[in-house]
């Protein structure tokens, strides 16, 4: 569906003022949604190896000789362990870095992640943002998924008629498990929580489930470590009985997979596995806890929102700690000011809504540096943030947050940012083609300067006091050591530590005779310290998960300040802790017998054949992009909206065809859609014939007439048969223009015109019947941000221009007008306050007649009963939850949100004037209002994923706007139920 949908939703924006056509879809997903930008077309050409098809755009035969190579050596790997073969090559896009990767049409991704499989055409994504090493490792990774979309649903297209999904552990797991390596990030979370009793638990459908929040889906971590119990426990061939027992496992029987494999039930499983988790943590039984000799400063979370300090930035004065964090209520990343002294959360200072960047940057990795960095005067902050294609150095006011000047950076991935102490530049890593180096940012000018240039695999900078020295971390062999170079001459450098283990994130004491740093020799993060002029080590901590960016208080290096990972969680913790002589691995002093270690080589080897290299042939097979959906939904007057949708593209998702079909009543309505995104310039093609109902206000030009029938006896059916060529180009993520030029035939009456013409008299002379030939343009932005729930805060706008064509006098001529505005305001802990205005006029000869009510646009007016050609209706909603999840005989409903409403709304036709009408009594006069509207309180749950309102609305009459809001009301509350998504 997720493909399906943009080509829809696209199709239902270009028609501007004439969405009114399309309701049904306009209620599936009511909002206009942010914009991919694809800031330049790859040129993709393709290469055949034994078991793979990789496609690439770079230009450098080496690079592909070493991709295919690894390719190979992953397919070797994998193939073996899990005895298994594939029976067609395994598309492998590759993406030069990971801001490439997110312009794929193919995949969504988001912030973080490393490479992507799918199901249905076995397609593998990754990017070239890591070390070989490592992405070495992510093939094995996403190729054993290919390997477990094969084992369980067969062939490519297999998953379209699946019934059999294994829990999440059994694909991460599996492919953790496959790499036969253990990150120490990886080892830091299953450890602590071994150590803090936080371990997740087995459920009887054999799932993996924790109580206790985690940094990352236990799927991964404690999959990895469960497959290696279960081979332990069961055998070298575990794996396959497992996996043959999931194959067999429909989602409509009782799954306990365990049971199947190896007839054991999933809680004896759980027992086991704890007790194994237990017994391989023991050696670190007796290692401390930094609450043992720190005192914690800064968030407690649940106490307060923030979790996870991410990284931290002492300032030149010491009193005071900036760090990143993750804020749980606003769902957002944020930087917190905490006092050294005691400990407090002194002020958010990036809290709040803002366009100026998209997120802030954050790693979980410490080896790759800091994440934020305090200027020598103590008045800026530095960090990284998106902004646009790649990420953009920010400086802001250290204590109010103000936005001092923003650089963008023409490289990927930037990290670890230092102020040189004269403060005119900064120092930072990132990526350009592939290549991880140092750089320097002149803050002036705004210059990038390379200052490495090299091969090497460069991390985390700082730079000594007197500005004389860089210290940084370059990978050597397997692991991260610290190296020490002329500020000037970075080509003399010199590796300071030696011994197995990492050396990472150095930094220089106040007074630049000593670098603090954080190494696992003993198989946890601990704080050391190397004396540059004695060359001795000292360790700080023996601890049992990981001490991380040491730093030592300016005016006494005696006290630390250093983040750990404890119970789940980075905390801020201050110490004066004492060195103790380190004699053991970490050393500053190379062996005797030292080899150069040995640079990364696949297993497997072989040469390029350069005639082999194809251009991609762009539009040529085309496959089934998902699963066709089902979809429905019910408007408040009962009318239930249902409809499928089915999508064919090429490998590359840049061409794509869609096939619409929904109904509603017996209104059937039918779109076949082209759509090109092959660049930032996107367009589409579509012909359709769509059929829509409302009800015409049959008494707005005769109220004498008002009580003879029913609203519902006035159904209009609207048909529209046309074809539209569109274009739609992003000028960022959150703005884009579109255009359209279309032709159109209107078939519109009453759906019982007899009874209503007997009734009225005459004919009601405002349906449209004909041809039209129109053009539209648009401007549209989305800054909305949205939870589980829907919009939480930003603001949405829509301007839409459209003008009918002169071509003759037999078709159909007007100019439409129309705004739509929306905000919302985010006022914490999920409650907001939602604004709506909605606005439309069509003008000329023979004028568009909009429609709209019930739902959430006027609650209190019967659904599509308010007909127009020149309106506006206005919400203000105040949303806020009540209860997270309930669980219920039909399931679970959740969350459930209550809101508070009002709406108004005024229309008119033509040049007649805007009025609507109230009859007391059969024996009364109606009486005249300018406009109308509803104010009450509703409830709002969640099922099968569908949002399902109950509302109790009071109508209100307003008798002039332009003498205020003075209303009338009439009547009890009315019960509105309705199915669809807020505005």
């Amino acid at each position: 569906m997720k493909k399906i949908l943009p080509a829809v939703l696209l199709a239902v924006l270009a028609l501007g003022p004439l969405a009114a056509v399309l309701p049904g879809q306009v209620i599936y997903y009511p909002y206009y949604g942010k914009n991919r930008v694809l800031y330049e077309p790859f040129q993709w050409r393709s290469y055949k190896t034994e078991h793979f098809e990789i496609f690439f755009y770079e230009d450098n035969p080496e690079r592909l000789k070493r991709l295919a190579e690894m390719c190979e050596s992953a397919y070797l790997r994998v193939s073996g362990k899990l005895k298994h073969d594939l029976s067609k090559r395994v598309p492998l896009l590759y993406y030069l870095t990971f801001t490439d990767l997110e312009q794929s049409n193919v995949f969504q991704v988001s912030e973080g992640v490393l490479g992507v499989s799918e199901p249905l055409l076995f397609r593998t994504a990754v990017h070239g943002d890591m070390p070989l090493h490592e992405l070495q490792d992510l093939l094995v990774h996403e190729l054993s998924h290919v390997f477990q979309f094969d084992i369980l649903w067969g062939s490519q297209g297999g998953v379209l008629t699946a019934l059999n999904v294994p829990p999440l552990w059994a694909f991460e797991g599996l492919s953790e498990f496959a790499t036969g390596k253990w990150s120490p990030w990886s080892r830091l979370i299953v450890r602590d929580a071994i150590l803090s009793d936080r371990l997740p638990e087995i459920s009887e459908a054999g799932d993996l489930l924790s109580r206790y929040p985690l940094p990352r889906d236990p799927a991964y971590d404690f999959g990895h470590a469960l497959y290696e119990f279960l081979a332990e426990r069961f055998g070298p061939h575990a794996v396959r009985d497992l996996w043959a027992a999931l194959k067999n496992t429909t989602a409509l029987g009782k799954r306990d997979p365990f049971k199947r494999a190896f007839n054991v039930k999933a809680g004896e499983i759980s027992f086991d596995f704890k007790k194994y988790l237990r017994e391989r943590a023991r050696p670190f039984l007796l290692r401390e806890s930094p609450e043992d000799y720190s005192t914690p400063i800064g968030p407690a979370f649940p106490i307060n929102p923030y979790y996870f300090a991410f990284s931290h930035a002492l300032s030149p004065s010491g009193e005071v700690v900036a760090t990143v964090t993750f804020n749980a209520r606003d769902y957002d990343m944020d930087i917190l000011l905490i006092s050294v002294k005691d400990g407090k959360v002194m002020k958010n200072i990036t809290r709040g809504y803002t366009t100026r960047y998209e997120y802030l940057k954050y790693e979980i990795d410490a080896s790759l540096g800091r994440l934020l960095a305090w200027s020598p005067d103590g008045d800026t902050l530095a960090f990284f943030a998106r902004a646009g294609r790649r990420h953009a150095l920010f400086l802001i006011d250290a204590f109010s947050g103000r936005l001092v000047r923003k650089h963008d950076l023409d490289i990927d991935q930037p990290n670890g940012p230092c102020f040189t102490p004269d403060g005119r530049a900064v120092l930072m890593t990132g990526f350009k083609r592939g290549v991880h180096d140092i750089y320097r940012l002149d803050l002036k000018n705004g210059a990038l300067e390379n200052v490495t240039r090299d091969d090497e695999f460069e991390k985390a900078p700082s730079v000594s006091p007197d500005g004389g020295t860089l210290a940084f971390t370059q990978r050597v062999g397997e692991y991260d050591k610290l190296f020490l170079a002329p500020f000037g001459d970075l080509s003399r450098r010199r590796q300071v530590t030696f011994g197995p283990g990492h050396t990472i994130s150095p930094r220089f004491s106040p007074d630049g005779r000593m670098i603090y740093f954080s190494g696992d020799a003993r198989d946890a993060y601990n704080i050391y310290s190397l004396n540059l002029e004695s060359g001795e080590v000292l360790r700080y901590t023996d601890v049992q998960s990981g001490n991380f960016f040491p730093e030592p208080l300016p005016g006494d290096s005696r006290v630390l300040v250093f983040s750990s990972f404890n119970k789940s969680s980075f905390q801020l913790f201050r110490a004066e802790p004492r060195g103790v002589r380190e004699e053991g691995p970490i050393s500053s002093v190379p062996p005797e017998e030292e080899r150069p270690s040995p640079r990364f080589e696949p297993i497997v080897s072989f040469d390029i054949q350069k005639e082999k290299i194809e251009p991609y042939r762009g539009l040529g097979n085309l496959y089934i992009t998902a699963r066709p959906p089902v979809d429905a939904i019910v408007s408040s007057d009962g009318s239930i909206y249902g409809g499928s949708a089915v999508a064919f593209s090429d490998l590359m998702s840049d061409h794509q065809f869609s096939v619409v079909a929904y109904q509603v009543r017996s209104f059937r309505s039918y779109d076949l859609t082209y759509l090109n995104q092959r660049g930032r310039l996107q367009w589409m093609f579509n012909a359709f014939q769509l059929t829509s109902f409302y009800y015409p206000d049959y008494a707005y030009y005769n109220p004498s007439i008002y009580n003879t029938i029913s609203y519902r006896d006035a159904i209009a059916q609207r048909q529209m048969t046309g074809a539209r060529l569109a274009a739609y180009y992003p000028l960022s993520l959150y703005t884009r223009l579109q255009g359209t030029f279309g032709y159109y035939h209107f078939e519109e009456d009453y759906l019982a015109p007899f009874l209503m013409r007997q009734v009225q008299q005459r004919q009601y002379g405002s349906f449209l019947n004909g041809q039209l030939l129109q053009v539209s343009l648009s401007a549209v932005g989305e800054t909305t941000r949205f939870k589980n729930y829907g919009p939480a805060q930003g603001h949405t706008f829509a301007l839409t221009f459209s003008q009918a064509l002169p071509v003759s006098s037999a078709f159909l001529s007007n100019t439409n007008l129309e705004a739509d505005i929306r905000r919302y305001v985010y006022l914490g802990a999920d409650i907001l306050l939602a604004l709506r205005w909605d606005g439309f006029a069509s003008l000329g000869k023979e004028p568009f007649m909009f429609y709209f009510g019930g739902n959430n646009q006027v609650r209190s007016a019967n659904y599509y009963n308010i007909v127009c050609t020149q309106g506006w209706y206005f919400n203000a909603e105040l949303r806020l939850p009540l209860i997270n999840a309930a669980s219920t005989i039909i399931g679970a409903l959740g969350p459930i949100r209550g809101v508070v409403f009002f709406d108004a709304a005024q229309a008119k036709i033509r040049d007649y004037p805007a009025k609507f009408y109230y009859q007391a009594a059969a024996s009364s006069s109606p009486k005249e209002y300018a406009a109308i509207g509803s104010f009450g309180f509703g409830f709002q749950a969640f099922f099968l994923g569908l949002p399902v309102h109950l509302e109790f609305a009071k109508r209100l009459y307003f008798p002039s706007l332009a003498e205020g809001l003075s209303y009338e009301s009439f009547g009890d509350y009315e019960t509105k139920f309705w199915i669809g998504f807020d505005f």
